[in-house]
């Protein structure tokens, strides 16, 4: 995609074609959807795709650059909160901490059904397309450190730490996330976006509040 400024109009078809693929992908998985599908939800022809994007896939990274930018002014967001108000030094105390970061983060987020099911099909095309697979990796470890860099500058002014690797507080964060987000479709079809992912996140919060300590000891009971 061409760093030169578009104009209005083009964006707005862009995002239309990228609200119209989600819509699309959340219901036929990324590799079964045509682009006369996307075209068609979207209410444009195929020049005004072609127009836009090379090809589906070049759209899948449209889609990929979007939402890392959405996340990281949730990230902005939340970081620069100032729910710390002092360094933590119990059990409970990090409890707290940890749940009110993690469901600030998730009230911030894209929780429609549409985008997470686009969110773990997108991970299935990686998975399945060689020609997507590299980029998807980039997407995912610069979201994966920018969400890392919020958490340690919470913990930093909790005066907390993490009881494992950072790269397994990656994983822990992500594989957890999105699992999560799955299991609240599951469970909790009847509740809106955001309350099914509230009413989930308990096992998640656990497992965080399990790998944070004051730095150099362990927290009070």
């Amino acid at each position: 995609m061409s760093d030169i400024p578009i104009s209005p109009r083009r964006a707005e078809t862009r995002q239309r074609l990228l609200d119209g693929a989600v819509g699309v992908f959340a219901d036929r998985g990324v590799l079964a959807a045509s682009v006369e599908e996307i075209c068609d939800r979207a209410g444009f022809t195929r020049g005004a795709f072609y127009s836009n994007y090379a090809s589906k896939n070049d759209l899948v990274l449209a889609l990929l650059a979007q939402d890392r930018e959405r996340q990281q002014a949730m990230v902005d967001g939340v970081a620069s909160s100032e729910f710390v108000g002092r360094p933590v030094t119990s059990s409970q105390e990090i409890g707290v901490l940890v749940e009110h970061a993690v469901r600030r983060f998730v009230s911030r987020r894209r929780l429609d059904r549409d985008w997470v099911m686009v969110s773990a099909e997108l991970r299935l095309y990686a998975a399945r397309e060689p020609g997507i697979r590299e980029a998807f990796l980039a997407h995912q470890q610069a979201a994966r450190a920018e969400l890392l860099q919020s958490a340690l500058s919470i913990a930093e002014r909790a005066g907390c730490e993490f009881t494992v690797p950072l790269d397994s507080v990656l994983q822990i964060f992500d594989d957890m996330y999105e699992g999560t987000l799955l299991q609240a479709l599951l469970h909790h079809p009847e509740l809106g976006d955001e309350e099914r992912v509230q009413a989930s996140l308990g096992p998640f919060i656990h497992v965080i509040t399990s790998i944070v300590r004051p730095v150099g000891g362990r927290a009070r009971a």
